[in-house]
């Protein structure tokens, strides 16, 4: 007898770059780094991202980039596991 089960998913995406300085993304001196994470999840899709803008080698906190609604409940574990997903870059 075959049983139909749903599956649920997570995806996670991470993206980082190094801009060079007086780069049209930031302007500023220094070369600058940022990355994205981006969660897929069956209930939508959060996007966080940072970078270490004005304070070289400094990361700044992950801010929210486009986070669905009904994962808004759940935005600091998201945040956690940007910031876990991102350590593996």
């Amino acid at each position: 007898m075959t049983v139909d089960t749903e599956m649920t998913t997570v995806l996670v995406r991470c993206q980082a770059r190094t801009f060079p300085p007086y780069d049209a993304f930031h302007g500023t001196p220094h070369a600058m780094q940022w990355r994205k994470v981006t969660i897929e999840t069956s209930k939508g899709t959060a996007a966080f991202e940072q970078s270490d803008y004005g304070h070289p080698g400094r990361w700044t906190a992950w801010e929210p980039r486009g986070v669905h609604v009904s994962l808004t409940p759940r935005l600091a574990e998201l945040r956690a596991l940007a910031e876990a997903a991102a350590t593996l870059l």
